[in-house]
């Protein structure tokens, strides 16, 4: 039945498109569903593969797609002279090799009357799950890497082989601060597109960036020098890397990590303002904001009024907030639960709070996936986020019934 559907769709979506474009009312609120780069490296192997699938998403009833062109593997869909592309892996040898596939993406979006958003991993060159990434194979790039400091020492993070752990660039180096601004003014100069998204654009985790870069940077910052490096910023209570006892210097080197990222978000919105004003600047967090401190990310607005009585917040935590420097903000609601004001596991207490410490800097996206009631998802996040997105469109693609069912939500909140 499933391959019956499918085969349907990919006759009938061209054809329905066009009426539909034609007779749809304007959507009320952005619609959003992301197409990753990375899994099924295979999906869409020719420009008319990529235009099936816009036909179909066009049909269903989205009006705006963001489109993964540098996933955490660290190569790229995009012709840069910065990154190598994604035909260039282990696993994909060839790949769009004779097309465009940021471009295509771009063009045949437009077409069908879609928004198009290009997301970049910000820090990460490479995914020892998938044994490939720039991190493994280009050794001019061997000092770039974050250090970890875990209970045996410090450590590349390029050893690691925990789940979670991916290559990440040190955000200190300044190689990697004129790598990593030099390759997105590269694909907003080239593309312009309709927004731009700054993902993994954050720290691994709490264990890194331990480096020598990083201890002067903060030394610097701090006015002083650190006495006992690693100890004053933390030590550990067993063999677990997260299990941390908090020293000293603890909170100011919270405060300090999230302070590098907003220079970045900061020096970013410089960027798009200079090369591409007409695009976009999203950022995507996850809900659980009072657990991202770990990884540097502070998206709350540097107004807000909301207590910052954390064990792990330094008294103006607040003030390295990244909600005024972006247009729009999309929080991550990967919830088992939609409904629940006092249920820290639900949609909507994460988008509440995200709401008071953003605040009327930006506007709040969520966003979902397949995990979850899609109707009642759908529904609460249309009445109540300022638009949001579906993650990741291989779901649709593995259960094409899901389709149609986002057509019938779609059209019925529009009709309202």
């Amino acid at each position: 039945m499933k391959r019956l559907l499918t085969i349907l769709y990919v006759l009938l979506a061209p054809a329905l498109v066009g009426a539909l474009t034609s007779c749809r009312p304007a959507a009320q609120k952005e619609i959003v569903v992301s197409i990753p780069a990375d899994g099924l490296w295979d999906r869409y192997p020719t420009p008319e593969a990529v235009c099936g699938l816009l036909d179909t998403i066009a049909w269903a009833g989205f009006n705006s797609i963001k489109v993964d062109v540098k996933p955490v593997v660290g190569y790229c869909e995009f012709e840069s002279s910065y990154l190598e592309p994604m035909r260039t892996m282990k696993t994909r040898p060839h790949a769009h090799e004779n097309w465009d596939y940021a471009a295509t993406f771009l063009r045949e979006g437009r077409k069908r009357g879609l928004k198009v958003s290009l997301t970049c991993a910000v820090f990460p060159l490479g995914a020892w799950q998938l044994d490939d990434g720039p991190a493994f194979r280009d050794s001019t790039k061997d000092g770039w890497f974050c250090t970890e400091y875990l209970p045996d020492g410090l450590h590349d993070i390029r050893e690691s082989r925990r789940q979670g752990v991916f290559c990440f660039m040190n955000p200190s180096h300044p190689e990697v601060h004129d790598f990593v601004l030099g390759y997105i003014e590269e694909l907003l100069s080239k593309y312009k597109p309709d927004g731009f998204q700054l993902d993994y654009c954050r720290y691994n985790n709490i264990n890194c960036d331990f480096s020598d870069y990083s201890r002067r940077a903060f030394e610097q910052w701090l006015g002083s020098e650190v006495a006992a490096w690693p100890m004053d910023i933390f030590t550990f209570a067993s063999d677990d890397p997260s299990d941390i006892v908090p020293g000293p210097l603890y909170k100011q080197w919270i405060k300090w990590r999230a302070s590098v990222i907003q220079g970045y978000v900061r020096e970013v919105r410089e960027i798009v303002d200079r090369v591409s004003p007409k695009t976009a600047l999203r950022y995507w967090g996850a809900g659980w904001w009072h657990a991202l401190y770990t990884t540097g990310q502070n998206w709350c607005s540097p107004s807000t009024t909301e207590p910052m009585d954390y064990p792990w917040a330094a008294d103006d935590y607040a003030s390295t907030g990244i909600a005024d420097l972006v247009d729009y903000f999309e929080l991550g609601t990967y919830r088992p639960r939609v409904h629940g004001p006092e249920d820290p596991e639900s949609m909507e207490f994460d988008l509440a709070r995200a709401r008071r410490l953003v605040g009327p800097d930006n506007i709040v996206y969520g966003s979902f996936s397949a995990g979850c009631d899609i109707p009642e998802a759908f529904r609460f996040l249309y009445e109540n986020a300022d638009g949001f997105s579906f993650f990741p469109v291989d779901a649709l693609r593995k259960d094409p019934s899901l389709w149609e069912l986002f057509r019938a939500v779609i059209a019925d909140s529009q009709s309202k």
